[in-house]
């Protein structure tokens, strides 16, 4: 049976809704035999050539937690953002199980769809191994990116310590992040999460990451142990003169729930560096 697109409530903190000009576009697409969500979001009429920002959450969680980075991106360019495959309650692919590879080739694909080129990648934990395989094998697709808390820390590279890591960091997560985050690992489910962190666990981020080629910016939140400062900043020094690292005052590892203010800063700034390299 096909997965039918659940209701995405876009709204700035504090406000209880956003006006009629906040459109939001939701399909579920078959795509390389899995299924992916995909919500644009566009705040007056499309722009030809317009900005694209596009928006990939982390392991076991989804769109949802994009919400209010979507609402400010949207006055700026068009949004995309994905529930991949197996998240936000999406059916698990059978078959061979995924690696961060093949995620990336459904991502590419769905934007391909949607003619999107040289869009921002704001990309969560999970999300910024795909972001960072974009970067590598798509540069068309994706002309910079803001990588949240990107794993996995090469010093802490078994599944134990990622999840002692996860629990401290969760401790300094807010009430409101830690109810988005338990609805949307309990959709997930245990098996396909635990499919997802093998794969995960196996990706070459540091290999992969020497051959990006465009300006990125590196964001954790200061209680996020599972991206430690040292790994940010050896991450940078993998990117060279095109990166720069940001750690978030106060927030812990999902930093995009409860600031998104400040990742959408650091968006903004990768737009404008883009823009200055292609002018």
């Amino acid at each position: 049976m096909t997965a039918r697109p659940g209701p995405l409530e876009l709204r700035p903190q504090g406000a209880r809704a956003i006006g009629p000009a906040h459109a939001l576009r939701s399909a579920v697409v078959r795509v390389r035999g899995t299924w992916v969500r995909v919500h644009r979001v566009t705040e007056g009429p499309a722009r030809p050539g317009g900005s694209v920002f596009v928006l990939l959450h982390g392991l076991g969680v989804s769109a949802r937690e994009f919400a209010t980075l979507a609402h400010l991106l949207s006055t700026t360019g068009r949004v995309h953002i994905l529930d991949l495959p197996g998240h936000g309650g999406l059916p698990r692919p059978r078959g061979t199980a995924p690696e961060i590879a093949d995620l990336a080739a459904v991502v590419a694909e769905v934007l391909d769809g949607a003619d999107v080129r040289s869009a921002v990648v704001v990309a969560h934990s999970m999300g910024a191994q795909v972001a960072t395989e974009l970067l590598v094998t798509r540069p068309d697709l994706v002309a910079g990116a803001v990588l949240i808390s990107p794993v996995v820390d090469t010093a802490a590279h078994r599944v134990l310590i990622q999840a002692v890591r996860l629990v401290g960091s969760s401790l300094h997560e807010t009430p409101r992040t830690i109810a988005i985050t338990a609805r949307a690992y309990a959709a997930c489910g245990v098996r396909w999460f635990s499919t997802i962190v093998r794969a995960m666990m196996r990706y070459p981020v540091e290999e992969r990451m020497a051959r990006v080629r465009a300006p990125v910016v590196l964001m954790r939140g200061e209680h996020d142990a599972v991206t430690p400062v040292r790994w940010l900043e050896a991450l940078a020094g993998l990117l060279g003169d095109g990166a720069e690292t940001r750690t978030v005052p106060g927030a812990a590892h999902n930093v995009v729930v409860d600031h998104a203010g400040a990742v959408a800063r650091a968006a903004l700034d990768v737009l404008a560096r883009t823009r200055a390299g292609t002018a």
